[in-house]
């Protein structure tokens, strides 16, 4: 039997094999029926004509199953599918998938027989945030490459994608209210490669329409993804000031999309006038994305420019704060009410909790695992997502011949060995919604590279977000690994082998090279 990732809960093989044939049938409820065709329909050119009795592959709903559980069934009569919701029939037709040879996994049907294993399967998810964040604002990318990515995560099983949709370096929301934010805001000068340059002299930009965003949500949510969007505030807003510069804290103005990495200390004011355009902003944004979470960002928001501010001072004063260094806790507070009044979680980077819990939001826990311990500790709902396992640019191996990132280092046996649960009692580990991986792009400008980083790690990870820790062992996922590289093949995905980089993947002597072993190449964005 082929191997699959992430591993289900159960598996047992029984005797014989299935022929999937042009005459196969498919029976079930009307949108289970297409949700299979969508899946299984262009990797296997099958038509899967609908049957009035039982089909080659049959579906059926259990409402007693978990939304995202399934059985799976195949011998030599047919297939038959029982999953909790249309959801868990994605993920049952998702190991089907993997059951296939490779190639009924490429753009188009394969050439080769459709033969499946006999085999049994009884599977759910142990997380119910099964996340992978992408950073379009570093570097864009094109609409089609989120459309790929989509298919990629569904495959693992991935239920969130989270769009870091704005940072210092642009803004790719269309704000209809705003449209500075966008066309101004959306296009930096250059773009400096490391710390300390060199720049490369050329214009970077773009956004996506409401109408694009929305087609990739409906795309998403037929693969079972929730694209759950990020806006950064009250920090990392140097493309927003720029666009609009009565946001900024008085005496302190942009005139430039940042170009270089890192932390800038840029911050809004958070005034009447700044407060009215991220409520727009945030209006707008529930239009375009149903997601029950709204990521507001919360990271890396520097208090000089406020504490220097005699305006930002008597603001904080106006509120009732202690300081101006209490502005953010208050902007955070006001936009949680906000979007609770609009049936809406506010998600924030973990540093939403340095003045203590924040009540009814939920932190992500980028800085180490002990701030997502202490957030559920204290009765907040906790996705983890710690730098030391979960950052997926950092480089995946010591070794020379890999290009330039930002710093760090994270193997596929480390992302495997991630435990999200580590240090919790029994009480607060119920708290932990799940777990989530970032590609963060300053050194990733396109797909390709993206890809790169993210596969096969991302494979490890999925399986952690997936599958039972009981029993878990890293010489047993490399040898399901070794198998599933054929299936990335077959996607066309530029994964990195276990072996170390192709020829084409290494960074060579240019500028991409590699920065001196054990050098962080400047300072890590959250």
């Amino acid at each position: 039997m082929r191997p699959l990732i992430p591993a289900p809960r159960s598996v047992q093989q029984l005797a014989g094999e299935l022929l999937l044939t042009p005459e196969a049938t498919l029976s079930g409820p009307p949108g289970c029926r297409a949700a299979v065709r969508r899946l299984l329909g262009p990797g296997t050119g099958l038509a899967l004509e609908t049957s009035g009795s039982r089909g080659t592959v049959d579906v059926a709903l259990d409402p007693a199953l978990a939304p995202e559980a399934y059985r799976l069934r195949v011998d030599g009569t047919g297939v038959q599918v029982v999953a909790g919701s249309e959801t868990g029939v994605g993920w049952a037709v998702q190991t089907l998938r993997q059951l296939l040879p490779p190639s009924a996994l490429g753009p188009g049907p394969t050439s080769e027989p459709l033969l499946l294993p006999a085999v049994e399967v009884e599977d759910e998810p142990r997380f119910g945030w099964r996340g992978v964040m992408i950073d379009v604002c570093r570097h864009f990318m094109p609409l089609r490459d989120l459309y790929a990515l989509v298919d990629q995560l569904a495959l693992h099983k991935y239920n969130v994608l989270h769009l870091h949709l704005t940072d210092d370096q642009g803004w790719r929301f269309e704000v209809r209210s705003h449209p500075e934010l966008h066309t101004v805001g959306g296009t930096r000068a250059e773009t400096m490669i490391g710390k300390d340059g060199p720049v490369d002299g050329t214009p970077h930009g773009g956004w996506y329409t409401q109408d694009q965003l929305r087609g990739l949500v409906g795309y998403a949510a037929q693969r079972g993804i929730t694209v759950v969007p990020e806006i950064e505030f009250p920090g990392h807003v140097a493309a927003a000031l720029t666009a609009y510069p009565e946001l900024a804290v008085p005496g302190h103005h942009r005139d430039a999309v940042g170009v270089a990495p890192g932390i800038y200390d840029d911050v809004i004011s958070t005034d009447e006038t700044s407060m009215a355009l991220v409520l727009d902003v945030f209006s707008e944004l529930l239009e375009v994305f149903p997601s029950p979470f709204i990521h507001v960002g919360g990271d890396e928001a520097p208090r000089v420019q406020w504490l220097a501010s005699p305006e930002s001072q008597a603001l904080a004063a106006s509120r009732g704060l202690p300081d101006a260094g209490h502005l953010q806790r208050w902007f955070t507070e006001q936009l949680r009410d906000w979007l609770a009044e609009r049936g809406r979680r506010l998600v924030g980077w973990d540093e939403i909790c340095e003045e203590g819990p924040l009540p009814g939001a939920v932190a992500m826990a980028w800085r180490g695992p002990e701030h997502g311990v202490a957030a559920a500790s204290a009765g907040l709902e906790v996705v983890m997502a710690p730098v030391t396992a979960t950052y997926f640019d950092y480089y995946p191996s010591n070794a020379p011949e890999e290009r330039r990132a930002i710093g760090g280092l994270i193997t596929t046996e480390d992302a495997y060995a991630f435990e999200p649960l580590a240090g919790l009692d029994e009480v607060s580990a119920t708290r932990v919604l799940g777990t989530q991986c970032q590609v963060w792009t300053e050194y990733l400008p396109d797909l390709r590279r993206v890809e790169y980083m993210l596969w096969p790690r991302a494979c490890a990870h999925a399986e952690v977000a997936w599958s039972s820790p009981v029993g878990r062992s890293f010489a047993e996922f490399s040898g399901r690994l070794a198998a599933h590289t054929a299936r990335l093949d077959a996607l066309g995905i530029n994964h990195r082998p276990e072996s170390g980089p192709l020829p084409h993947q290494q960074g060579g002597t240019g500028v991409w090279r590699r920065v001196p072993a054990g050098e962080v190449d400047g300072v890590h964005p959250g």
